[in-house]
């Protein structure tokens, strides 16, 4: 590409690189400033990497690993159940498959909603809990077990498990709408089982999408906000609440810890999808060059 082409190029996709410049990577470098202790409205008494030191501690430590914990939960079971009402669907007649577009409600549902769904449900004053009362499973309706607001992080998960299920099934849906299915034909009539054909056709086929979807809804798991504010518990807490109650529900002072938070978040992201997506090339390296 000549530098006329790129620069013409680069003319047409300004309306997108100016905002992305100015918002994501300013916003980034302003999180970085912060975090060291520049560029704060209040003066900061406190070394250079004084706010990622308070950072090493057992507590900030279990709240690091249960955001990992949630997020990669909760994008396990999604892409599982997905792939497999994705196949499901795939095999329906055409016109089962329109009707199956009922799948994408979760999909368009609001955090919040999805947060107080889950709570309706699964709360110790829920249906749930209120079903097996008058069921006469538990003697009390808070015999329940506490699975919202806890330590463990299963509210959460459920939640993310519910929304994100419509997610994975639709990006695994795509990608078998491109599946001849004249390939699973010819391997049925070579004398190769279901298992076989999933393993050797469907499952290459749909590798880059599992990958592809987890990858993101591990990692928006991993930093999102709203379900853990509605749903997680306390002690600990995921690190978007963390990095919420040291700016907006503590002292000034501990406002680079927060930034520090975003940032810390941010490096693991780019870490983790560099890590993932080479170890994924190097067991499929048919895959990465196809």
């Amino acid at each position: 590409m000549t530098k006329h082409s790129l620069l013409f190029h680069l003319r047409y996709l300004s309306p997108l690189l100016i905002p992305f410049f100015l918002f994501f990577v300013g916003g980034i470098v302003l999180a970085v400033l912060q975090s060291l202790g520049h560029g704060l409205p209040f003066p900061y008494e406190g070394g250079l990497l004084d706010s990622y030191k308070e950072l090493l501690t057992p507590y900030m430590l279990r709240s690091f690993l249960l955001s990992i914990k949630v997020g990669a939960v909760a994008a396990f079971f999604s892409v599982v159940i997905g792939a497999v009402l994705a196949m499901g669907l795939w095999r329906m007649p055409p016109m089962l498959q329109q009707a199956g577009v009922i799948y994408k409600i979760p999909l368009i549902l609001p955090h919040i909603a999805v947060g107080f769904i889950i709570f309706f449900f699964w709360a110790k004053s829920g249906l749930i809990s209120s079903a097996m009362f008058h069921a006469g499973l538990t003697s009390t309706p808070q015999d329940f077990p506490s699975i919202l607001f806890g330590g463990d992080g299963w509210g959460m998960i459920i939640a993310y498990t519910y929304k994100q299920i419509p997610f994975a099934l639709l990006m695994v849906y795509a990608s078998l709408k491109r599946l001849d299915i004249r390939l699973l034909e010819t391997a049925y009539m070579l004398g190769a089982g279901r298992f076989r054909t999933f393993r050797t056709v469907t499952y290459p086929h749909i590798s880059g999408a599992l990958h592809s979807t987890f990858c993101i809804l591990f990692l928006f798991g991993f930093g999102a906000f709203e379900i853990p504010f509605l749903l997680g518990g306390s002690q600990p807490a995921m690190l978007s609440i963390e990095a919420y109650n040291m700016y907006f529900r503590k002292e000034l002072h501990h406002r680079p810890q927060a930034m520090a938070i975003l940032i810390c978040i941010f490096l693991f992201s780019i870490v983790f999808l560099t890590i993932y997506l080479r170890a994924v090339a190097k067991a499929n390296p048919e895959e990465a060059h196809g």
